[in-house]
């Protein structure tokens, strides 16, 4: 069997004052390999081919070594590396700059792990801590790495390294691009959604500043992270057709078309059965996909169009504080593409509800360790009832959950990956999506305590985490807590907390006691709340005042009836799948018959028998539905148990923060599209049970 080759390509471009010293050092390094030295003068305009010729005359090469030198028009690093590669016949390929910053005497360590079969790819790190020619250019390499480990998940810890080693096959076979120094992003980029592992070793590294002939710049960093961005969505089909027809590349790649092809079926399939519900009120949508909380998004959204100013409505000059702004903004966003349109909405609302598996999927197969966990995960939450019911409503739950279930997605890599930059996206997100809703405003509080609970992490590291993820969620939450308090609200994200407390929470708690109905208990009160701010317009000369008034009516039914307030926080109901509104969009039932009060006073049984009446024989059509909405709470209930008896706390308190958070936050407010946030994590833990379940059927089998 002959020897294998590594073939080491070199580009240069003006390096007189190092070339020789380099290929000496070249040369004179043992490796376990044949020596392929492609040397690429890529244009030089000083002494450097002469200097190559000279060398090359000068030296004797054994068996073992051979030169190539190739001569082309200056067109930048990349462009010399592509050429090289495509004149190389080695089974090994490694990148090695014309200057002395990388020390030859770690060819060996990173070539092992390919001639092992343990990787097909290998990138000598420098390490975080290490000399560097300009912190700017330290701080840079930082970034990208960063950027690269967001887009695509991974643990790099030096992506703009020069030691970059491959399969030979597979590197001459995925060829790039780029010219310049963006081939370096752009074949990382590919190589991670192609699935490749990138294995890393350590290496030593001595760097050269730019008077002594570096060529990089800050420019090349900021083109390097577009770049990422850009393969990250970009078409490779190109690249996986070509490997397809390599057999040691074929098993690889059809298992990335498998898995990418699942998640698109999917979210097609669950796409298709939200506009398949959505079609009989397409007509008119304000009468089927409108509730009586629309009109406060829609109002400040036109009014953000129409005025230029977040108003009550456009015909208002109150700015408009009831709801955080987030989902007003998208909506005026859809207004502005669709013309106004009331429909157009309607269809991106169910795309994002659709594409809500995308995170659950990846969330999945990161903590089920296989493609097939994530698959059940998302398909269980894309055919959840309530999840498809409230997916078309202009109400904010839908784009909440949407950034909800990311939150979930990064928080579940940090915990994998053990990565802050993970934890400090999840509490970006977790930002953004209580600007859309003030339901996560709390969450950072068990996120600090699950971070400081974390013991992978040094205490160091702990402190650095929950101080980056305080200065993440202040930045995104303070400026718009701000506006509202110059703006008379007072320093909270919304003001509709006044009404949720008094007209809904505090009522939902007397209506346990004495039996009176909630919507009567409202309007009353709501009576007298209006007569007290006519009577003493200077004791409630703002909205602040207003909303102060009726916190401290519902404080006091709430130390009244404390107990009763207890109870009802714990609302097993909230559980139950949006059978309702399901029906309602098809046009079989009507809402607003007092069925909340008629299940707040004589259970679950009444208020079914309450709404449907004579048409009871409907729930028979959603028994699959109501199967799959069973399989996710056994299969969750079943995995915590698993995990209790196991002991593992961390990921108690992990289903705590992201299940009994959601569903306990809404108060005693029953709806069961509150629960959605905590779907995602349910579904997960369904899938991870039902995976068990399935691999000890095949073992017994």
């Amino acid at each position: 069997m002959s020897k294998k080759i590594l073939s080491i390509i070199i580009p240069a471009y003006n390096e007189e004052v190092t070339i020789v010293t380099l290929l000496d050092k070249v040369l004179k390094v043992k490796v376990s390999l044949k020596k392929e030295i492609i040397i690429v003068n890529d244009g030089s305009t000083d002494s450097t081919r002469a200097l190559i010729e000279e060398w090359q005359a000068t030296k004797t090469f054994s068996k073992n070594e051979t030169v190539i030198i190739i001569d082309k028009k200056n067109g930048g690093k990349g462009s010399a590396v592509r050429a090289g590669i495509e004149k190389s016949t080695g089974d090994v390929v490694i990148i090695q700059d014309a200057d002395l910053e990388y020390d030859p005497n770690d060819y060996q360590k990173c070539i092992d792990p390919i001639l092992r079969g343990k990787t097909k790819v290998v990138y000598g790190s420098r390490g975080r801590v290490r000399l560097h020619s300009s912190l700017v250019f330290y701080i840079g390499g930082l970034m990208v790495t960063y950027w690269m480990n967001l887009l695509f998940g991974t643990s790099l810890t030096d992506e703009p390294t020069c030691y970059k080693t491959f399969d030979g096959n597979l590197i001459r076979t995925l060829l790039f691009k780029g010219s310049d120094f963006r081939w370096e992003p752009e074949i990382t980029a590919k190589l991670l959604r192609l699935g490749y592992e990138i294995y890393e070793v350590p290496i030593k590294y001595m760097p050269r500043k730019m008077t002594e002939g570096k060529k990089i710049s800050w420019k090349d960093g900021i083109i390097a992270l577009w770049t990422a961005f850009l393969w990250r969505f970009w078409s490779i089909n190109k690249e996986k057709a070509v490997l397809l027809k390599i057999p040691s590349e074929k098993n690889n790649i059809l298992s990335q078309l498998k898995e990418q092809k699942i998640l698109y079926l999917l979210i097609l399939v669950s796409l298709f059965i939200r506009l398949l519900i959505i079609l009989p009120g397409m007509q008119y949508p304000e009468k089927t996909f409108f509730r009586p909380d629309s009109s406060s998004y829609i109002q400040p959204a036109l009014a953000l169009l129409e005025t230029g100013s977040y108003n009550e409505s456009p015909s208002s000059t109150n700015p408009a504080t009831v709801r955080s702004p987030g989902f007003p903004v998208f909506l005026a966003g859809l207004f502005v593409i669709s013309n106004y349109s009331l429909g157009f909405p309607v269809l991106i609302f169910c795309l994002i509800s659709a594409i809500t598996c995308i995170p659950i999927f990846y969330a999945g197969k990161l903590f089920g360790k296989t493609a097939a966990i994530g698959a059940i995960a998302a398909l269980l939450f894309g055919f959840n009832i309530t999840s498809i019911a409230v997916a078309p409503l202009y109400l904010s739950d839908t784009l909440f959950t949407f950034f909800a279930a990311w939150q979930f997605y990064f928080f579940t890599r940090f915990y994998c990956k053990e990565r802050l930059l993970d934890l400090w996206v999840a509490i970006f997100l977790n930002g953004v999506a209580t600007l859309i809703r003030p339901t996560g405003l709390f969450w950072i509080i068990p996120c600090l305590f699950l971070l400081l609970i974390f013991t992978r992490k040094t205490l160091i590291k702990r402190l650095i985490g929950v101080i980056g993820c305080i200065v993440v969620f202040a930045i995104l939450i303070i400026p718009w807590m701000a506006r509202n308090h110059m703006v008379g609200a007072g320093f909270r994200l919304d003001t509709n907390i006044g009404n949720s407390f008094y007209y809904y929470i505090s009522a939902a708690v007397v209506s346990t006691v004495t039996g009176e109905s909630t919507e009567i208990l409202r309007q009353k009160w709501g009576k007298e709340t209006t007569q007290e701010f006519a009577a003493h317009p200077e004791k409630y000369p703002d909205e602040n005042s207003r909303v102060q008034y009726k916190l401290a009516k519902a404080k006091k039914i709430i130390h009244q009836y404390p107990l009763a307030y207890l109870r009802q926080l714990f609302r097993p109901t909230i559980l139950l799948p949006d059978v309702p509104t399901f029906f309602e969009l098809l046009g079989l039932t009507q809402t607003g018959r007092g069925t909340l009060d008629i299940l707040n006073q004589k259970g679950l049984i009444a208020a079914v028998q309450h709404y449907f009446n004579d048409k009871i024989w409907l729930l028979s059509f959603m028994l699959p539905g109501l199967l799959v909405v069973v399989i996710t709470y056994l299969g969750c209930g079943v995995k915590l148990c698993c995990w209790i008896i196991q002991k593992k706390w961390f990921l108690l308190f992990f289903f705590m923060a992201f299940v009994p958070y959601y569903l306990v936050q809404p108060g005693p407010i029953v709806m069961p599209r509150y629960h959605l946030p905590a779907l995602p994590m349910m579904t997960v833990m369904a899938a991870m049970t039902i995976g068990s379940l399935w691999e000890k059927w095949k073992f017994r089998k």
